[in-house]
């Protein structure tokens, strides 16, 4: 390949020239040289253009990419945080609630709780009043059948003729209700109109 050096030294032969100039021939194949040289630097020129201009584009699409893969980046970080602060915001409002519940339930139970226990001392007192009114019927029973067995004693021995007494064995079946106990013996009546 012709360069610019060449060009500038290059020098041709007088001998052939006509009226002081140069040899037509030399020149006409220096030029056909240097115009197929420069052909082929205009060639690789544009080529590299070509080249040059498809790795700007790349270089420009690339940078585009690169822009939209920052904001992507860049959206998907605010999307992140937001995603995170919604999670926490809702697992907060959930533990919230839980916690509102759980102490609903429990006041519930507590309140439940003192119900069943006022209940269940109402029901003692209760049942301490019926012992106590159960007692003192039955001391009134005891009393009325106490007189009802001094009476009988007094009018049985006064009228001995008229009662049997029958001795009280161990193994004998139990007493009749209309009798009564009198120590070891049952005592009983016995109408004389029968």
């Amino acid at each position: 390949m012709i360069t610019h050096q060449d060009i500038r030294e290059k020098s041709f032969d007088n001998a052939k020239a006509v009226f002081g100039g140069y040899d037509m021939g030399a020149v006409e194949d220096y030029l056909d040289d240097v115009a197929d040289a420069f052909e082929a630097l205009q060639k690789e020129n544009s080529a590299l253009k070509t080249k040059m201009k498809i790795l700007v584009d790349k270089i420009e699409e690339y940078r585009t990419n690169e822009d939209a893969l920052n904001r992507s980046i860049l959206s998907a970080q605010k999307l992140s945080v937001q995603i995170e602060s919604d999670a926490r915001s809702r697992a907060a409002t959930i533990v919230s609630e839980a916690e509102t519940k759980a102490a609903s339930i429990l006041g519930s139970i507590d309140e439940r709780i003192a119900t069943e226990e006022n209940r269940l001392q109402q029901a003692k007192i209760s049942a301490a009043k019926f012992l106590d009114q159960a007692r003192t019927l039955c001391q009134d029973q005891l009393n009325k059948l106490d007189l009802i067995a001094a009476s009988n004693t007094v009018g049985a021995a006064a009228s001995d003729k008229d009662s049997v007494r029958i001795p009280q064995e161990n193994n004998a079946p139990a007493a009749d209700k209309s009798a009564f106990d009198a120590g070891n013996t049952q005592v009983f009546s016995f109408s004389k109109d029968n």
